[in-house]
C-alpha cells in the first residue's frame, strides 16, 4: 500500500498558516484532487478532501496533525469557526505547544467574537513564537478592533522591530493613525510602502481609506479600484467601495458592494472590522444578510471512503521533498 507523507511547510497568508503536501508520482485524478483541495484549504470542500485523506490509512499518525491544520484553516474560510477551533485544538493536542496552531485558533476565536480567549491564545503564541512578527500583527488586529489602540500600535511597534519591512504591519499602523486623526503621518507610511517599488494592493487600499477620510472621493475610488484590480478577494477594499457608492447616493451599487464584501476572504487586511461595518451599512440600507454569506459553497458531504492516491501536486508555489514508498 502507499503511503503518502505529507511536509509541514511554513506558508503565510493572511494569518493563517497551511500545510502543503507536494510531490507528483503517477496518476489518480479523485486524490490529485483531494490533495490539491486539501492544500489551499479555501473552504467546505477543502474540509471534505482533507477528511477523507485523514480517514485513508495513508496519512503516518505523525504527521496527522497536517491534516487536522489544513482542515481546521478551511473550516474558518469556509465560516465555521467552531469547527475550525476544534481542529486546531485537536492540532496541539497533537503537537502540544506548536505556535502556528495557537495563533490559528486564536484568530477562529476571534471570528466567534471571544476575544479574551483570542488574545490569550496570541500571548501564549508570541512567548512560543520565537520573536516572530506575525504573532504580534495579529495580536494588534484584536486590540484595535475592540478598541485599545494603544496596545495595537505597541504590538505593531515591536513586530516592526523584528521585521522593519513586514508590510502588512506598517499599512495597519497607518490605519490607526488615520483613525486618530493623523493623516499626514497615516499617508506618509503608505506612500512610503509604495515608493518601495510595489504594486502592493494592500497599500492602494490603505490610501484610499486615508483619501475618504480626507473627503477626497475620486481618489480614494481609484485607489480601492486599483486594490481591486490587484486582488479580487478584497472584503475591506469592497467595502470600502461601498460606502464610497454611498456617498454618491447610489444605493444599489452599495448593497451589491457590501454583499461582495461579505462573500470575500475573512483573512485579508483588515477584514475584520469593514466584515462588520459591511454589515451593519448592509442592514442600514435596508438588505438582508444572506444565510450564506458565510460561505460560498454548499456544506460538503464527509465520507471516510479509502481514496486511491498516487499524485500530490504543489498548491503554494512551494517547492518540497517528500516520499512515496510501499
Amino acid at each position: 500500500m502507499q503511503r503518502a507523507y505529507f511536509v509541514l511547510v511554513g506558508g503565510f497568508l493572511s494569518g493563517i498558516f497551511l500545510a502543503a503536501a507536494l510531490f507528483v508520482t503517477s496518476a489518480s485524478a479523485g486524490m490529485h484532487q483531494d490533495l490539491s483541495r486539501c492544500t489551499a484549504a479555501r473552504d467546505a470542500a477543502a474540509a471534505a478532501a482533507c477528511t477523507r485523506i485523514m480517514n485513508s490509512g495513508r496519512l503516518p499518525d505523525a504527521q496527522m496533525y497536517i491534516g487536522y491544520f489544513n482542515r481546521g484553516t478551511a473550516w474558518r474560510r469556509a465560516g465555521e469557526a467552531h469547527k475550525a477551533v476544534a481542529d486546531f485544538s485537536q492540532v496541539l493536542k497533537l503537537k502540544p505547544g506548536f505556535a502556528r496552531a495557537i495563533a490559528a485558533r486564536a484568530s477562529a476565536k476571534a471570528d466567534l467574537g471571544d476575544d479574551t480567549a483570542a488574545i490569550a491564545d496570541l500571548d501564549e503564541a508570541v512567548k512560543r513564537g520565537d520573536g516572530d512578527w506575525r504573532f504580534l500583527y495579529h495580536r494588534a488586529v484584536i486590540y484595535r478592533s475592540i478598541g485599545d489602540r494603544d496596545a495595537a500600535l505597541r504590538d505593531l511597534n515591536a513586530a516592526l522591530a523584528a521585521k522593519p519591512d513586514a508590510a502588512m504591519a506598517t499599512l495597519l499602523r497607518a490605519l490607526i493613525r488615520a483613525e486618530e486623526g493623523d493623516l499626514a503621518h497615516a499617508r506618509s507610511e503608505i506612500n512610503a510602502v509604495l515608493a518601495k517599488g510595489r504594486d502592493d494592493a494592500l497599500a492602494h487600499y490603505a490610501r484610499a481609506d486615508v483619501a475618504f477620510r480626507e473627503g477626497r472621493t475620486d481618489a480614494a475610488e481609484a485607489d480601492v479600484d486599483r486594490a481591486l484590480a490587484l486582488q479580487k478577494d478584497f472584503a475591506a477594499a469592497r467595502t470600502l467601495k461601498g460606502r464610497i457608492y454611498e456617498k454618491r447616493a447610489d444605493v444599489t451599487s452599495a448593497r451589491a458592494s457590501y454583499e461582495k464584501a461579505l462573500a470575500d476572504s475573512r483573512d485579508s487586511f483588515n477584514a475584520r472590522m469593514m466584515r462588520r461595518l459591511a454589515e451593519e451599512r448592509l442592514v442600514s440600507l435596508g438588505g438582508a444578510l444572506a444565510s450564506n454569506t458565510k460561505s460560498n459553497l454548499a456544506q460538503a458531504k464527509l465520507d471516510s471512503k479509502p481514496v486511491d492516491c498516487k499524485v500530490f501536486l504543489p498548491a503554494t508555489g512551494s517547492v518540497v521533498t517528500a516520499k512515496c514508498s510501499e
